[in-house]
Formats: structure tokens, sequence, C-alpha cells
């Protein structure tokens, strides 16, 4: 657990470092994958910074939503002292909020381009579980989203974090995320050599994810996710994800070959 490295004198969060690399790899290999899907490197690129600007706008907000419980159940001490309210406002993001806010920066650039959505996406996609990773790593380093208190093989133990429980065994959800994660990626980019129709690797992806983060959010120990009828927000937004994955999956669509140029839809 490492929150923070010190360089030129001034501390630099380790979660900050893990996203911005996940990021940016993701980023380089879809810019790759551009040459395959007969689509301008740039364009791809661009698109990625679109993406980045939704990322960041959706998983805020949605970081706000889940902590509304928090600021109501606190209204008082926030109305003495509104700087708590910053608190809130500098505080965690949500990734499925960073999903939803990547895929309407994209949406946006392919309207705006006349780009194929399921084209585009088949190209950057599959590299988001591979910035998932690097993310939850940061979130271990961090301590933030951990697990719940656990005290068999592999737990792991706070002693400086600002999220976490300090001093009490935990299980390491981060990792075990950041692992599954991981073993997405590499099946995405496996079962994406030959270039399958449009929406094929989209669907897998969100089906994949969708079934890994409603089983893990059960075994979350943080508790400012939102909850509604005894599941979590990310686990509702899970149940909805899961039948569009699996629609993209089955759905009858334009084969792999051609360029992502064209209509927008």
């Amino acid at each position: 657990m490492l929150p923070f490295i010190v360089l030129f004198g001034r501390e630099i969060p380790m979660y900050s470092i893990c996203c911005t690399a996940g990021v940016g790899l993701a980023v380089l290999i879809s810019v790759l994958r551009a040459k395959k899907y007969e689509t301008p490197r740039h364009d791809v690129f661009f698109m990625c910074l679109y993406m980045i600007i939704g990322l960041v706008i959706g998983a805020k907000l949605l970081y706000l939503i889940t902590a509304i419980p928090q600021i109501v159940a606190t209204w008082d001490d926030i109305r003495a002292n509104p700087a708590i309210l910053l608190d809130y406002v500098r505080g965690g993001f949500v990734f499925y909020g960073a999903l939803l806010g990547g895929l309407g920066g994209m949406a946006i650039y392919c309207k705006q381009y006349r780009f194929r959505f399921l084209r585009m996406a088949e190209i950057c996609v599959p590299t988001v579980p591979l910035a998932q990773a690097f993310g939850r790593v940061g979130c271990f380093s961090a301590g933030c989203c951990y697990g719940e208190p656990y005290s068999g093989p592999l737990s792991v133990t706070f002693t400086r974090s600002l999220a976490a429980p300090n001093g009490v065994p935990l299980l390491p959800i981060q990792l075990i995320e950041a692992a599954g994660n991981l073993i997405i990626f590499l099946s995405l980019m496996f079962f994406g050599r030959k270039r399958p129709r449009d929406g094929a690797l989209t669907g897998a992806y969100l089906l994949a994810y969708a079934a890994m983060r409603f089983i893990l959010e059960f075994f979350r120990g943080d508790a400012v996710r939102g909850f509604l009828f005894g599941l979590s927000t990310s686990q509702w937004i899970s149940i909805l994800m899961f039948p569009a994955g699996l629609w993209l999956l089955l759905r009858r669509g334009r084969p792999g070959a051609g360029a992502a140029k064209g209509d927008s839809a």
C-alpha cells in the first residue's frame, strides 16, 4: 500500500499515476488497433480524448449521486460548514459513471464526424478493462474501494490509508478485480484477432464485466456506493448492462470488414 510517492518534494497520489498510466496505455493500444479496422489513427486518438473528457464527467457525477444519502444525513454539518461539500466534489469516482460518460463522448465524436459507433467501439472498448486493471491497482494503493473484513489467506491490512479502516485485515477486492479485468482484456484481444462483426467484442465485454462486478460488489466493505433494495448502484447498473451486452453479442449486424467511416448509427 503506497498512497503517495514523493517527486521533487511533492506528494503525487499513486491512484492518479496508475489511472493515468492505464488510460494512456489503453489509448495507445486503441490507436494501434485502428489500422485493423481501416480507420485513421488520428481519428481514434481524438475520439479517445472525447472519451476521457466524458469519463471524468460521468465518473464524478455518478459518485455525487451515490453520495446523496450521506450528504442528506450530514446536511446540518454542511450548512454550518459549507466547505464539507467541497470534500464530496473533490472525492472519488465511480467506474460505471466513467464507462457511460466515455461511451457518451464516443457517441458525440461519431455523430460529429460520421463514424459508425459500434465499429469505433470495437476498436476502443476492448482496451477499457486494461485501464480498469491499472485503476484498481491505484485503488489498492490509496486504500479506497476496499473489501470486507477478512483475516484469511492473502488478507491485507492498511496502516496509513485515508479511506480504508487502518489496522483491520481486509479482503483485497481491488486486486481481485484488477486480475479479473486483466483476464477480460486478454480474452478480448485473443478473440478479436480475426475481427468479429460489429458489436461482438463490446457485447462480450459488457457481459463479462457486468457479471464480475455484480458478484464482487457483495464483497466490498466501503459504504459510499448507494443502495436500493439491498443492491448497490453498481449492481443495478450491472443488471441493466447484462442484457445490453447479450443483445450486442447475439445480434445480427455488419460483418467485421470495411472501414468505420459512414453512417453514425
